[in-house]
């Protein structure tokens, strides 16, 4: 088995075949970026734990360095990590250094593009998911979004994915209608669903027109065809949370 057969394209894949997944990402340009002149040749990229922020998206926590070749994948300890954090943000376009981190250790951020790299699925090597469960559990617990979202993101809601931000796949284009104002498109971001009266979520910018909601309010939605295609609409109905 040739491991660089088996990369994929971030650009090319669901978010859920790595969503809560460690994985290998091949990106060597990167790693130059974050540890200039530190690394051995045989660097070629890095194992990294995958997880949802509501606000900022897919993001990816780096746990080691790895080096591999047609045939193994080796691992080893990611330079400065007991005095320095590393977030890797999906994101086609540059992201930019954060500050200081709340705790007092560096943080820094970087971006991953989808369309330039690539990555491995751990499930086919001989990987040690066991010594990352401390790490799995903390990172899933702190961007706990609750189980009504949980069930969002899930295989049953899968025929939303033509309306989610392929980055942010908490995000879906919906539309605003009336026929005094027609039509505008706006974000929302998925939040619960209701049983009797569909999928609800957070109006994420500031409709241009008015259409009885505003940034912030948490509007119900549904599926409609028209002719020969779907669209995602907004229903007419608000909530608010408890």
């Amino acid at each position: 088995m040739d491991l660089y057969d088996n990369l994929k394209s971030f650009s090319q894949v669901s978010y859920r075949e790595i969503y809560k997944r460690f994985i290998y990402i091949h990106c060597r340009e990167l790693l130059d970026e974050m540890f200039p002149d530190e690394l051995d040749d045989s660097i070629t990229g890095l194992i990294a734990y995958c997880y949802i922020d509501r606000t900022e998206g897919l993001s990816l926590y780096p746990i080691l360095i790895a080096a591999m070749d047609s045939e193994t994948l080796q691992v080893f300890e990611l330079p400065h990590a007991e005095n320095t954090i590393y977030i890797l943000r999906l994101r086609d376009g540059a992201v930019k250094m954060s500050e200081l981190h709340n705790e007092g250790a560096h943080m820094y951020l970087y971006g991953v593009d989808p369309y330039k790299y690539e990555f491995l699925d751990l499930s086919i090597v001989d990987f040690d998911y066991e010594a990352f469960e401390g790490i799995k559990e903390r990172i899933d617990t702190s961007y706990d979004a609750g189980e009504a979202v949980e069930e969002l993101r899930s295989e049953k809601y899968r025929y939303l994915d033509k309306y989610r931000n392929d980055l942010f796949p908490d995000d879906v284009q919906a539309l605003l209608i009336s026929e005094e104002n027609g039509i505008e498109r706006v974000w929302v971001r998925l939040t619960f669903v209701s049983e009797s009266n569909g999928i609800f979520g957070e109006l994420l910018n500031e409709p241009y027109k008015d259409f009885g909601c505003h940034q912030g309010t948490m509007i119900g939605m549904k599926e409609i065809q028209s002719e020969d295609e779907m669209f995602l609409v907004f229903n007419g109905l608000t909530a608010e949370l408890m």
